[in-house]
């Protein structure tokens, strides 16, 4: 019903035409790399596809998860309890990121995220189960609208569509290969093990985004505070 409704307002939006001018369109020409993957999206992409394998292992690995620990019945709830933190945290997150920038987001985002994969290996309880959803959703959640929309603010306007694709690419293989690779760890491992390492695969995240673009992005939050001299 939701899906309709955005349907017919689509044909009711007015989006202003992009003027592309002829060096753009020359850029287009002929086969290159940058005509199918846009270059400025590319490292925060590569952050999308590092996080996006912990959450890959929740949606693959879940169900055979809760029936070894014995919590299928909260297992159930895991993913309405993930949406609704997902659907009251993401009005505060944009508008702390449209203030502040990527960096309030996404760096307690990966600690929160390490917890919530850190707790989910060690439940016991419905209720650990469950916590540990809310808080994967807080951190991934809060991680996957918060890179889309570093790629498209660091792309040119005409560029926009290449810099979503290059997103989703990353995105969806993190998300497709994620449980095909991880499935060779969980024999070695098991689950709980798994979640354990992921957490720490979601700390060591930190620092890909660091030299990825966090760091780019404290810099020019800091020019852009400092007043010029006269």
């Amino acid at each position: 019903m939701i899906g309709v409704i955005g349907l017919l307002t689509s044909f009711i939006l007015y989006v202003p035409p992009i003027e592309i001018q002829t060096s753009q369109i020359q850029e287009k020409t002929g086969f290159s790399f940058a005509n199918y993957v846009e270059p400025k999206a590319l490292p925060i992409a590569l952050v999308t596809f590092a996080v996006s394998l912990c959450y890959a292992s929740v949606l693959s690995f879940i169900n055979f998860y809760a029936i070894e620990i014995d919590l299928v019945t909260a297992a159930s709830l895991f993913f309405l309890v993930y949406s609704i933190a997902v659907l009251i945290s993401r009005p505060f997150t944009g508008r702390l990121m449209d203030i502040k920038g990527a960096n309030y987001v996404m760096y307690p985002a990966f600690f929160i995220l390490a917890i919530g994969m850190f707790l989910l290996s060690t439940a016991h309880n419905s209720v650990t189960l469950l916590v540990s959803g809310a808080l994967i959703g807080l951190g991934f959640g809060n991680m996957q609208s918060c890179t889309q929309a570093v790629a498209i603010k660091l792309t040119p306007a005409h560029r926009m569509g290449l810099a979503t694709s290059t997103f989703y690419i990353f995105l969806d293989a993190g998300l497709g290969f994620g449980p095909f690779l991880l499935g060779f760890l969980v024999p070695l491992t098991g689950y709980s093990k798994l979640y354990s390492i992921l957490s720490i695969v979601a700390l060591a995240s930190i620092i890909l985004y660091f030299f990825m673009h966090g760091k780019k992005e404290s810099s020019s939050r800091k020019n852009q505070t400092i007043p010029l001299s006269m």
